[in-house]
């Protein structure tokens, strides 16, 4: 009998200790000091594929790809809609369906597949690569042609890869700036507090 319970102890251990697989991973503000507490504890990230066609760089801001090459949804008679109706089930290439986890870029300003940014140093093509969906980071963004200011309202821009002002009726927002562009130029870094909203 004690062997058993020593087996079933070493077992929960051990499961305990385990690293389990989060979708989504966040920083989850935990210290009080401020010497401590650092910005990545209200910053939020989840794995997509990066189905562009080229790297992406840090900072880069990626949409959902619902269309592009590998995307998959396979055809077939509706099922319930219970996850064995969503998932592969013969191990076969091509039948997976992975709608929901492929990005790419856009040029299409205010975007409502925005997803969120880069947060891999590089993000090859044709691999996963952490994305922030969440909280304080620096953003690639127009600050020349599509100048950001302090409380407004960013989204994709007409240039790939870089956030801008958003319009007043703006379908999809990335977040919200934190501070003024300081350069006036493009491709500047401007800090954004990445919270996707989507209206239509």
């Amino acid at each position: 009998m004690n062997r058993i319970k020593m087996v079933a102890a070493l077992m929960g251990l051990l499961l305990v200790g385990s690293s389990p697989a989060f979708a989504m991973m966040c920083g989850g503000g935990y210290s009080q000091t401020e010497s401590n507490h650092t910005i990545f504890e209200h910053a939020c990230y989840e794995y997509y594929f990066n189905n562009s066609g080229a790297a992406q760089t840090s900072a880069s801001v990626v949409i959902w790809d619902t269309a592009g090459t590998g995307v998959n949804q396979p055809a077939g008679v509706p099922g319930s809609g219970s996850r064995g109706d969503m998932a592969d089930v013969n191990a076969s290439d091509g039948d997976v369906t992975n709608i929901g986890t492929y990005i790419t870029t856009t040029t299409t300003a205010d975007d409502e597949l925005v997803v969120g940014v880069i947060d891999d140093d590089s993000c090859a093509d044709q691999s996963y690569c952490r994305v922030q969906v969440r909280g304080p980071r620096l953003v690639r963004c127009l600050d020349s042609s599509d100048a950001v200011g302090t409380g407004t309202t960013v989204g994709t821009s007409t240039t790939a890869g870089q956030c801008g002002d958003a319009a007043n009726d703006a379908d999809g927002n990335l977040g919200v700036a934190m501070e003024n562009g300081d350069s006036g130029l493009d491709n500047t870094l401007i800090w954004i507090w990445i919270d996707p909203s989507r209206t239509d």
